[in-house]
């Protein structure tokens, strides 16, 4: 007859002892992109970077934990910084001498368009095209939907004006 001590309903003890896992951290891409190699392991030529991965061109091997490194981005353009310039009438008639547009410079591929908010109702304007009759040098037409023109110009000093 044996003697039993012990709960037969205790939970069993492990043959492993418990270890707590512990958490490996993120490594930084920055740190990463340090740790790339630059030699190959076989033939020990330089690796050359192939679209995401690195190659020897001798041997053939490819490195696929290479990772690139992240390049900065390059400040705003004076093209792309957001400035609204304000441009005053410098045509004929006294009355519209007050009168001010407002005009943002963007960027069209490889072409810096302005987009021009209309003086008199303040929506935004469409180019349009210039008659064949009044042609200035660099003049460009505006036009809004509510049927007002404005003629961008350049003047003598080489600032841009509205007629």
């Amino acid at each position: 007859m044996v003697i039993q001590t012990t709960n037969p309903f205790a939970p069993a003890k492990p043959r492993i002892p418990l270890i707590p896992r512990r958490l490996q951290p993120v490594p930084d891409p920055v740190e990463v992109a340090k740790q790339n190699k630059t030699h190959c392991p076989k033939c020990s030529s330089l690796l050359r970077v192939n679209y995401q991965d690195a190659e020897c061109l001798n041997c053939g091997f490819v490195d696929y934990d290479y990772v690139a490194p992240e390049q900065e981005k390059k400040g705003n353009s004076l093209i792309g910084a957001g400035t609204r310039y304000v441009i005053r009438y410098m045509g004929e008639f006294d009355t519209l001498g007050d009168v001010v547009t407002h005009v943002k410079v963007y960027r069209v591929r490889n072409r810096v368009m302005y987009g021009v908010s209309c003086p008199f109702c303040g929506s935004g304007m469409a180019q349009s095209s210039l008659s064949g009759k009044r042609r200035e040098v660099r003049e460009e037409r505006y036009k809004c939907n509510s049927g007002h023109r404005v003629s961008l110009c350049p003047n003598g000093k080489g600032d841009i004006g509205w007629k």
